[in-house]
């Protein structure tokens, strides 16, 4: 059986630190000692897992949302030059220059839309374009959210080069549901930043409780495993850890009681299952 919070926490708290008085009496009670520690020692590193896990993520939303707003910079400067591009009296070397920048601001998107690429265990994945997100532990008993992907196409579709007037006012007259519009790669990067606002709102919530466990889970394993019998400093540090960890454990059921109704509910019933 799964070891919970709760149960860790009594675990600890009736825990009995005896002096040892005989090697040969005492057997018995190293013996189970020891397998407690290594129980103990599994379950620090389940719970450590976990809050990297969602480190990564946190850390793969940041990357995405600095590439996302890089996009959102270059498509002002799209705009900006594709206004000019449709002006019929631009011509000559001025609207070689000008479609010269417009192709270099695409290959900038391009750019921009790989730096979202991460680590996804053994494969990589790009959480602006891939069609699948990455998958990140929400616990110690392998629950599982998606931060998902954007799923948009390369270089939201933007023509490559702009070789006439008609087409620079093509692009710009097309309207948010015409895929290649300008009107559409600008909705696509907004509905993009808004959905990884609410992803690292989400994940920073998550870690913050997940890292608050995992550093209670090791206070109490070194309280625990500290030795054959307690100072009076060690016995207050103990006591602390306890509070500690009943504080933060208390903090995260809140939270999750006031997601249950949330399109996540399942992984929030599956992690909330923890402090029971």
């Amino acid at each position: 059986m799964a070891l919970t919070i709760s149960s860790y926490l009594q675990s600890v708290q009736s825990s009995q630190f005896n002096p040892v008085t005989s090697s040969t009496s005492n057997q018995p009670a190293q013996q189970s000692t020891s397998q407690s520690s290594n129980q103990s020692s599994r379950e620090s590193e389940r719970y450590t897992a976990v809050q990297q896990s969602q480190a990564n993520a946190k850390t793969a939303i940041s990357a995405a949302s600095t590439a996302n707003k890089e996009i959102g910079n270059s498509l002002k400067q799209v705009r900006d030059v594709a206004t000019k591009l449709a002006d019929d009296n631009v011509t000559g070397k001025e609207r070689e220059q000008l479609q010269a920048d417009y192709q270099k601001l695409r290959e900038n998107i391009v750019a921009s839309q790989d730096k979202a690429t991460v680590k996804n265990g053994d494969n990589k994945t790009n959480l602006l374009r891939d069609d699948k997100g990455i998958s990140v532990s929400t616990n110690t008993r392998g629950g599982e959210l998606e931060v998902a992907s954007s799923k948009s196409a390369k270089g939201l579709l933007l023509p490559e080069k702009i070789g006439s007037a008609a087409e620079a006012r093509a692009l710009l007259d097309g309207n948010e549901q015409q895929a290649g519009s300008l009107a559409n790669a600008e909705k696509t990067t907004n509905a993009t930043a808004s959905r990884l606002k609410e992803a690292d709102k989400d994940i920073s919530s998550r870690l913050e409780t997940s890292t608050a466990v995992a550093k209670s889970v090791k206070q109490l394993e070194n309280a625990k495993n500290g030795g054959s019998t307690l100072s009076a400093e060690k016995e207050q540090q103990k006591e602390k850890a306890l509070e500690f960890a009943r504080s933060a454990a208390e903090r995260i059921k809140t939270q999750l009681e006031g997601l249950s109704g949330s399109s996540n509910s399942k992984n929030n019933s599956s992690l909330l299952s923890l402090f029971n």
